[in-house]
C-alpha cells in the first residue's frame, strides 16, 4: 500500500455508472492511504449521479466548457486533484483494478516521477504520423501516446505552470526533466475526439511540437543552395573544359537556387522566433465550468462550485 493521498483522473465523455465507481474507489483503498476520484466530462453531458454512491474517498465531477480540447479538459482535472500522487487513466474503466494502480505507483518508490502506460496503437496512419513527429523531435524527448499517466505532485505542478506556454500535453509531458519510466498495456488508445479536432491536435504536434516550421524551409533552403551551387560548378566546368561561355539561363539557375536559399533560411528563423514569442505570449485557460463533489459516505448531496 502506498502511505499517500493518491488522485484518480478520468476524462470520460459520460458520466461512469455508480458501480464502477465503486469499483475504482475499492481498488484505490487497496493501494493508497487515502485517495479521490475526479472524473472531467464534456459541457451538456449528463454530470448527476443517478443512485446514491457509497466510496471511502470523495468523487469530484468537474465540467468543462463547450470548445475546451481533450488535453485541456486533463489539464482541468490535474488543476483539481490535490493527491501527492496523481494517476490519469483514459483506457477502460472496467480495467482499473488493484494491480493496475500498483504498477503505476510502485516506480515512485525508486524515484521516479512520472510513469507512462503506453497503448496499442491500432491504426497505421497513427503509427506513421508518431514516427513523423518524433523525427523531427530532439531524441531525448520522444512523444508517446500514453492511455494512462501516474505523476508526483512535482510534477503536476511542472505541468500546470508550463501550460501558460504549450497547450499540448503530450508536449509539455515529453519535455518534463523528471526521472520517468514507462511500461505498455495491452489497450487500444481511446479518441472520443471528432475528425476534425484530431486534425487540429495532429497538425499543433506537427508544427508546435517539432522542429517542422524550421527543419521544412531549412531542407529546403539546402536543396535551393545545392540547386544554385551545382548550376555554378556545371557553367565553371563548361568554360574551363570547352572554352564557352555559360548561357543566360545557367546564370539565372544560380541566382534562382541561391535567392531561394536566402529567403527559406529567413522564413525557418523568422518562425523559430514567432514560435518563441507565442509561446510567450499565451496564457493559461482555466476551461472548468461547474464542479459537483460528493464526500465519502452515501446519500449525500452535492456541492456545487464555480471555478474562474
Amino acid at each position: 500500500m502506498k502511505r499517500a493521498y493518491v488522485s484518480m483522473v478520468l476524462p470520460v465523455p459520460v458520466v461512469p455508472a455508480v458501480r464502477v465507481i465503486q469499483n475504482i474507489d475499492a481498488a484505490l483503498a487497496q493501494q493508497a492511504r487515502a485517495h479521490e476520484i475526479v472524473i472531467v466530462t464534456p459541457y451538456g453531458q449528463s454530470h448527476m449521479l443517478e443512485d446514491a454512491i457509497a466510496v471511502r474517498g470523495p468523487v469530484s465531477i468537474v465540467t468543462t466548457h463547450l470548445r475546451s480540447t481533450r488535453d485541456g479538459a486533463i489539464v482541468a482535472g490535474l488543476a483539481r486533484s490535490v493527491g501527492d500522487f496523481v494517476i490519469e487513466w483514459r483506457g477502460p474503466l472496467d480495467e482499473i483494478n488493484s494491480q493496475l494502480i500498483d504498477t503505476l505507483l510502485a516506480p515512485s518508490d525508486v524515484g521516479v516521477e512520472l510513469v507512462e502506460a503506453i497503448g496499442v496503437e491500432k491504426s497505421q496512419a497513427s503509427r506513421l504520423f508518431n514516427a513523423t513527429v518524433n523525427s523531427l523531435r530532439p531524441r531525448q524527448a520522444p512523444l508517446r501516446k500514453t492511455i494512462g499517466r501516474a505523476y508526483s505532485r512535482r510534477a503536476v505542478q511542472a505541468i500546470l505552470g508550463a501550460t501558460a506556454f504549450e497547450p499540448q500535453l503530450d508536449v509539455l509531458v515529453a519535455e518534463l526533466p523528471v526521472h520517468r519510466a514507462s511500461y505498455s498495456v495491452p489497450y487500444p488508445n481511446a479518441h472520443h475526439e471528432s475528425l476534425a479536432q484530431r486534425l487540429s491536435d495532429g497538425f499543433a504536434l506537427l508544427s508546435k511540437g517539432t522542429r517542422f516550421g524550421t527543419a521544412i524551409p531549412l531542407m529546403l533552403a539546402a536543396i535551393s543552395a545545392l540547386f544554385g551551387l551545382g548550376s555554378a560548378v556545371y557553367a565553371l566546368g563548361l568554360l574551363l573544359l570547352r572554352g564557352q561561355t555559360p548561357e543566360g539561363w545557367t546564370t539565372l539557375m544560380v541566382v534562382i537556387g541561391l535567392g531561394q536559399a536566402a529567403i527559406l533560411t529567413m522564413l525557418g528563423l523568422t518562425w523559430a522566433r514567432m514560435d518563441a514569442l507565442t509561446r510567450g505570449l499565451s496564457r493559461p485557460m482555466d476551461v472548468t465550468a461547474e464542479t459537483l463533489v460528493w464526500a465519502p459516505s452515501s446519500g449525500v448531496q452535492p456541492d456545487v462550485g464555480e471555478l474562474k
